[in-house]
């Protein structure tokens, strides 16, 4: 199975997910995954990108009723995290956010396994999983799947928070031994991880305890809507400096094309909504200006050529002139009209309306 660039998962890793298969026909992502293995033949198995890991997760919580994937011997419903998240709306700040989210993993899996501690200058939320009803018997297997617990519960908060704890997270501390790693999605952190920890833990700067939560209180997150928040984080750590830095040329290029829905042109780049909107705000634009840019050329364009602006608006997708116009003066100050003026006085060509 070839290997995609960016964070990758070593099939190895997740065998216990890949015999899940029969039971997760509606899974497409795990179906190809299973079926590469097949083919191989008995050679090595290869790897799955990070994000598809998380896509199939999606999947398979939903096909086998349980958000664990079987890892618990204790099922957790389909929509436990959905319920979770849409809570954190009534916390004042990030520390009683997650002390929500650990107290009540605490109550469904039936045990003390999530505390939030303030010491030594961080918050922390840690996983003590040395009494966890594991079904598998599989260490590597669940190293990793918490290791990725980790990086869900760094969305959950991005999500209660609009990504303002990003900056305070400092260090990662995991229990596997470094010797032990197969995938590379512990490079997903930007901060140190420590292995051989007593516990899974994420540790913020303690001033982002009192991080304002912006959810709202209507906000209901889906199971999938949440993974998808975790895939754009995925993602947005998988590219390199070098597309990130090419992304707003790449969107240019396709609203030039015609593409002017946002959906269309980020399966066009391969990559989620969520993140090309991201990617644009770091840019300090948005899909809405490129738009407007583009369209705003075009226009200038017809109307040197000689085009009369109603043949402008219509060209344009305007439903009549004067929202033409109007959208017009807004870009550049003047109307269609007076442009052609300032154009003519320059030297340019004459138009007739």
């Amino acid at each position: 199975m070839s290997q995609a660039v960016g964070l990758q998962v070593s099939l190895n890793d997740i065998a216990p997910l890949l015999e899940l298969a029969p039971d997760a026909q509606q899974s497409d992502v795990l179906q190809k995954v299973a079926q590469s293995v097949r083919d191989s033949s008995g050679s090595e198995a290869g790897s799955i990108s990070l994000t598809d890991y998380f896509r199939i997760l999606a999947d398979l919580s939903v096909a086998l009723n349980d958000e664990t994937i079987h890892l618990s011997s204790r099922h957790l419903m389909p929509g436990t995290t959905s319920y979770i998240v849409s809570n954190l709306s009534s916390c004042e700040n990030l520390a009683d956010a997650m002390r929500l989210i650990a107290k009540s993993y605490n109550v469904l899996h039936g045990g003390s396994y999530n505390r939030v501690e303030e010491r030594d200058g961080y918050l922390l939320y840690i996983i003590d999983d040395s009494s966890f009803p594991y079904r598998a018997a599989n260490d590597d297997y669940i190293h990793f799947s918490l290791e990725c617990v980790m990086i869900l519960l760094h969305g959950m908060l991005a999500l209660a928070t609009s990504d303002a704890q990003f900056p305070y997270l400092r260090k990662i501390h995991t229990k596997r031994h470094r010797g032990t790693l197969r995938s590379n999605h512990m490079a997903f952190w930007d901060v140190p991880v420590r292995y051989q920890s007593k516990n899974y833990t994420l540790f913020y700067d303690l001033p982002a305890a009192q991080l304002p939560i912006t959810l709202s209180a209507d906000a209901n997150p889906s199971q999938r809507e949440i993974y998808q928040k975790v895939i754009a984080m995925v993602e947005d750590k998988s590219s390199s400096p070098e597309q990130k830095t090419g992304l707003v040329n790449r969107v240019y290029e396709a609203a030039n094309l015609g593409m002017r829905d946002q959906s269309q042109v980020a399966t066009h780049l391969g990559i989620s909504v969520a993140t090309l909107r991201r990617r644009l705000k770091e840019e300090k634009t948005s899909f809405r200006t490129i738009c407007h840019d583009v369209t705003n050329e075009a226009a200038k364009h017809l109307l040197m050529q000689g085009s009369h602006v109603s043949e402008v608006a219509e060209e344009l997708g305007y439903s009549d002139f004067r929202s033409f116009t109007r959208a017009f003066k807004g870009w550049n100050g003047v109307t269609p009209r007076q442009y052609i003026a300032m154009k003519d006085d320059e030297g340019g060509t004459s138009s007739t309306f």
